[in-house]
């Protein structure tokens, strides 16, 4: 049994060690497009995105990370994903017990998290030039915080058209780790909730271009409604939804913001005021509305042709 002496002694030494290591930097390892895994660490988002390495060790600062998703901002070091902070904390352990019992560990060199596969989302902020990746409708820049709706509104669109498209492969991929059941409800619930990303899309676009033109602050929520839109687009540019598209595709637009509502707010329920507004007789009050993928293609090329009209609209044009 050692004396009091060598108790201190190793005490001191486990002290320093302790010191040692808060001051590691532990490598994160990028996937093939050099892009790190980061996560927010906002319990009511925790979204999934990356982040170029290059730009997070040149361009982010170490006391403010914006969430691409929510704009939560946080310091670096609290955006390590659940998978990164598991093998950090793991590791930490045992680095402890092993010095404490032989005097000497091996910190870091035995972390080693795969990334997450490449998404296909690539962004890059207009202000900053920080390159981030998503696969969801995300805005905010991680590294300033910047909203780059205007640049990226059309690629997220294509995004959800693209899974809209694969959605048949995207339930073979689920159903080799669920049932054929549980697979089902997730793409149904992918295309359901699509509706009200593309739409959610157009009313944030619409809305931060509008407010850069003109000299009046956009109602809360007017691009979600078709009418309202139209109207403050065409007081303000004499032009409008009438002008940019067909009748069909301005009475499927508001047909599927109607249906949007019901999904959002009636748990998809419809009801008569649903009918007598869009004249949809494919539904009788009391039923489920059903969004198809050929629904969700129908919009997006709607709304890609309305975010095209809209970003050619200039200050002074009228």
């Amino acid at each position: 049994m050692g004396s009091l002496q060598d108790l201190s002694d190793k005490l001191g030494e486990f002290k320093n060690h302790i010191e040692d290591i808060s001051k590691m930097v532990i490598p994160i390892i990028p996937d093939k497009n050099g892009m790190i895994d980061r996560q927010c660490p906002k319990s009511e988002c925790e979204s999934l995105f990356k982040i170029h390495r290059e730009d997070w060790l040149k361009i982010v600062r170490e006391e403010e990370v914006f969430c691409p998703f929510c704009k939560n901002n946080s310091e670096a070091k609290s955006y390590l994903t659940v998978e990164q902070n598991n093998e950090v904390i793991s590791d930490l352990k045992k680095s402890i017990r092993e010095f404490w019992n032989y005097t000497y560990s091996q910190t870091g060199q035995n972390i080693s998290i795969k990334p997450r596969e490449e998404f296909e989302l690539n962004l890059k902020c207009v202000k900053c030039n920080c390159r981030y990746s998503v696969v969801d409708s995300a805005y905010f820049c991680p590294s300033c915080g910047n909203n780059n709706i205007e640049e990226n509104a059309k690629k997220a669109v294509e995004k959800i058209l693209s899974n809209t498209n694969n959605i048949e492969k995207i339930q073979e991929t689920l159903e080799t780790n669920l049932n054929k059941d549980e697979a089902t409800v997730i793409t149904k619930s992918i295309i359901k909730n699509s509706i009200s990303e593309i739409i959610g899309t157009l009313q944030n676009y619409s809305e931060l271009r509008y407010n850069s033109i003109s000299s009046k602050t956009a109602p809360f929520n007017a691009f979600q409604n078709v009418e309202k839109s139209n109207k403050l687009w065409f007081t303000l540019f004499g032009t409008g939804y009438d002008d940019w598209l067909t009748k069909t595709e301005l009475e499927n637009l508001y047909k599927y913001t109607q249906k949007r509502h019901l999904i959002e707010h009636k748990a998809g329920i419809v009801d008569q005021k649903y009918i007598t507004k869009t004249g949809d007789i494919n539904y009788q009050e009391g039923e489920r509305i059903i969004i198809k993928p050929n629904d969700v293609v129908c919009l997006g090329k709607i709304v890609i042709k309305l975010l095209n009209e809209i970003s050619m609209l200039k200050k002074g044009r009228i």
